[in-house]
């Protein structure tokens, strides 16, 4: 196995179809990014809601237990 280094061939710059190509994979990745983590918020705030009204409910039940004695 040789260690010289070798230069490329092929001196072309970046061609307008691979920079197209790099955008539109740029693009989709921010758009599936920004659906992954508005999901993870959205599931988040679900939790915290449903957290909010288990918690009044109990309160609600236990003041109604409460002034029932």
């Amino acid at each position: 196995m040789s260690k010289e280094v070798s230069r490329r061939e092929a001196k072309k710059p970046l061609t307008v179809r691979h920079g197209a190509a790099v955008v539109g994979v740029g693009v989709v990745a921010a758009l599936v990014a920004f659906w992954v983590l508005s999901s993870i918020v959205g599931i988040i705030f679900f939790i915290v809601k449903l957290a909010v009204v288990v918690g009044l409910v109990g309160g609600v039940i236990w003041l109604v237990h409460r002034f029932r004695r």
